[in-house]
């Protein structure tokens, strides 16, 4: 009884010594197989954890990127939409300046009147442009609507907000992926300073306002500036509100100046000359617009007329500088993402090499073992032939 069970257990034995080297020779092959060390979570615990990590790094990395795609094309289609208005910007600025040429005919101002309309209206499809998505570009985050409308005055309202729409494009990295309209085309700086200023100029007169300055940010009251010349010099009259506050001879090197107020002209002064000055830091691009083209059916002796065509051109021309600089910050997104996209990329080949070292299998030691595995099963399989065979019979 007792060599019966000890037969038995030995039989036993051999037949699982003969199955796990089955078991390893399988799992050489599969490991040439698939050119992984790793095949299960089992096979390295500790390493097994690092990979699953790279895995959701690599997964944050992939949608940091698609993410970063998206953008570029965002911005792209922002930059080539402000790189029209730049032009459309300029040309309009010019059509002003030709229309203060006194030597135009009537019927010159009307052609160019036309012209200036047509550029008005390129520049409102421009402002109300929309991406691939069918977003509207300056909506800031209401994209979904559209942000400026012009009534039958010619009047421009902004529905959008003033807002940005952010893409993350790494988890600490957010980068704007447009720009709300009322800061491209509704704030800009004002090219006179802090006053906008209104001609009441006799004709002949060349009078033009170079800058307007006031230090007192609380000081929102209106000013006027009378001029009145005799035998050859010029005094002027400054008046806050409506209230005579100043008198004095006009010095055109010193300008005027009065409490925290400096105003700077320009140009030759008529007797009766006039400027009204209301406080205004911002000016609007599509007010530019629609005042001169107001202005084109004004008579080229229009003294006024002619001196607010220039202030028209020289509010274009900041309208320009303003979008160009906006221009500008669009280029430097585009560049933050190709940055970042690089550093994603140079990260994920670290962590895929890093990776390999913890996954990637080692061939040549992949097949010595294999052949060692074989070999070891080779005998086993032996082994348990001989065993198989023993009977007590073959004895007798």
């Amino acid at each position: 009884m007792i060599s019966r069970i000890a037969n038995f257990h030995h039989y036993n034995s051999v037949s699982n010594d003969m199955n796990r080297q089955q078991i390893k020779v399988q799992e050489n092959q599969q490991q040439l197989a698939s050119g992984k060390r790793l095949l299960t979570a089992g096979d390295d615990p500790v390493a097994s954890i690092y990979i699953q990590n790279f895995d959701q790094q690599n997964t944050q990395i992939d949608q940091s990127v698609k993410s970063i795609t998206m953008a570029r094309n965002r911005l792209n289609n922002e930059e080539a939409a402000i790189t029209e208005v730049e032009n459309l910007l300029d040309d309009a600025k010019r059509k002003s300046m030709m229309m203060v040429n006194g030597s135009l005919s009537s019927d010159d101002r009307v052609a160019h009147k036309q012209d200036m309309q047509g550029v008005f209206d390129s520049f409102m499809n421009l402002a109300n442009s929309r991406d691939e998505s069918g977003n509207y570009v300056f909506a800031g985050t209401q994209y979904s609507q559209q942000p400026f409308f012009r009534d039958n005055n010619g009047d421009v309202a902004y529905v959008g907000d003033s807002y940005q729409r952010m893409a993350k494009i790494a988890p600490s990295v957010d980068v704007p992926v447009n720009d709300a309209g009322d800061k491209l085309f509704l704030e800009v700086a004002n090219p006179f300073g802090d006053y906008q200023p209104d001609y009441a100029l006799e004709s002949g007169s060349l009078l033009l306002l170079s800058q307007a300055k006031n230090d007192n940010d609380a000081d929102q009251s209106e000013y006027r500036v009378d001029f009145s010349t005799s035998s050859g010099d010029t005094s002027y009259e400054l008046y806050q509100d409506g209230a005579l506050v100043s008198t004095a001879p006009f010095d055109p090197h010193k300008g005027i100046q009065w409490n925290t107020l400096k105003i700077d002209l320009k140009g030759e002064i008529k007797n009766g000359d006039s400027i009204a000055l209301n406080r205004q830091e911002n000016v609007s691009v599509f007010d530019a617009f629609k005042r001169g083209i107001e202005l084109s059916d004004s008579d080229v002796s229009d003294a006024s007329a002619t001196a607010e065509l220039h202030q028209v051109a020289e509010e274009l021309a900041q309208g320009f500088k303003h979008i160009n600089r906006a221009r500008s910050e669009v280029g430097t997104r585009l560049q933050t993402l190709d940055r970042q996209e690089d550093m994603h990329q140079d990260f994920k080949i670290v962590m895929n090499e890093a990776r390999g070292t913890l996954e990637d299998l080692d061939y040549a030691t992949a097949v010595i073992e294999l052949n060692q595995n074989m070999a070891a099963l080779q005998a086993s399989q032996q082994a348990f032939a001989k065993t198989k065979d023993l009977n007590l019979f073959n004895y007798i």
